[in-house]
């Protein structure tokens, strides 16, 4: 399964492109996402899918929106075995996603190992490296919730594609 929030939020299995439900399932999506392999508080979810004043029945809808993602996630689950993506862990929920599977955490790998081939002086290597990450950027970081209270997250993600621009164009100054 491959996860983006390097663009608009996408779920890729088997090469297509998942059914994620309406904006707020997505937005929950978005938000575990930025957290991969975190809990994250269901209280803090709620603030965040709904910024300002949650309505009373937000706790159920976030539930429901649980269940929606889970769905989608996780078609073949039996009912009765412990899910293994989207995971409910007191005080609230994490997604378990690979290093591998999500583009954020792919993209920083990437920078990461082109910042070393350039100290290493191997400048060809450096802008392979960087290239491949850039070429992971579908448009914003998590482009569908730019107005939202967690985008700030996405901001961190376009820091580091401006970074990886710079080197690519350092390497291509310092040359081999």
């Amino acid at each position: 399964m491959e996860f983006r929030i390097l663009g608009p939020v996408e779920v890729w299995e088997g090469g297509r492109s998942l059914h994620l439900g309406g904006a707020k399932q997505r937005a929950l999506l978005a938000i575990l996402l930025t957290q991969a392999n975190q809990v994250v508080a269901t209280d803090r979810l709620i603030e965040l899918v709904w910024p300002g004043e949650p309505p009373e029945t937000a706790g159920h809808s976030l539930q429901v929106y649980v269940s929606g993602l889970r769905k989608a996630l996780e078609p073949t689950h039996s009912a009765g075995t412990p899910h293994t993506v989207l995971v409910s862990q007191a005080p609230g929920y994490l997604i378990r996603v690979g290093d591998e599977d999500l583009d954020a955490s792919r993209f920083q790998q990437l920078v990461e190992e082109g910042r070393q081939a350039m100290s290493e002086r191997a400048s060809d290597l450096a802008t392979t490296k960087f290239r491949e990450a850039l070429g992971l950027w579908r448009g914003v970081p998590l482009a569908d919730f730019a107005s939202q209270p967690f985008y700030t997250e996405g901001c961190c993600f376009g820091l580091g594609c401006l970074l990886a621009l710079d080197a690519v164009q350092h390497s291509r100054r310092v040359g081999p």
